[in-house]
């Protein structure tokens, strides 16, 4: 069972919350948010930002996308986020974030670095390819 594709796999029921896929359309959402908990795996110090980041997620996966959308791109997604959180009962937190951080870590884990081309190597060479940096003969 991989912990990931159970994400993206489908919508997810965790507490009294229906999660949406992780997607690459999450990921640019979660860039735009500065949700560094799934784009860089950097967790805050400050709990409130954690918990910024944790809800602002659960609102970017479990509203209407139309919602969601309109919300990044007019600019309000982190005032609708925050509303949101006041209708999480606290009684779900613990299922949530477990869940939350299960995907963070598995999101985190898949990510893969793009290294630029070593300036050495051959107009044809492909990106990121063994040798890149060995002079060329």
């Amino acid at each position: 069972m991989n912990p990931l594709n159970d994400f993206l796999d489908g919508e997810k029921k965790v507490a009294s919350l229906t999660l949406r896929p992780f997607t690459i359309g999450s990921k640019l959402a979660c860039e735009q948010l500065n949700l560094t908990m799934f784009t860089t795996g950097e967790v805050s110090d400050e709990n409130s930002e954690a918990e910024r980041q944790l809800m602002a997620f659960a609102w970017l996966h479990s509203q209407p996308l139309p919602k969601v959308l309109a919300a990044i791109r007019n600019g309000t997604a982190n005032e609708a986020a925050e509303e949101f959180a006041y209708t999480v009962p606290i009684g779900d937190l613990p299922a949530v974030i477990a869940e939350i951080n299960r995907v963070s870590l598995a999101v985190t884990a898949a990510n893969v670095d793009v290294l630029q081309k070593a300036s050495n190597c051959g107009d044809d060479a492909p990106g990121n390819s063994t040798g890149q940096d060995k002079p060329q003969v």
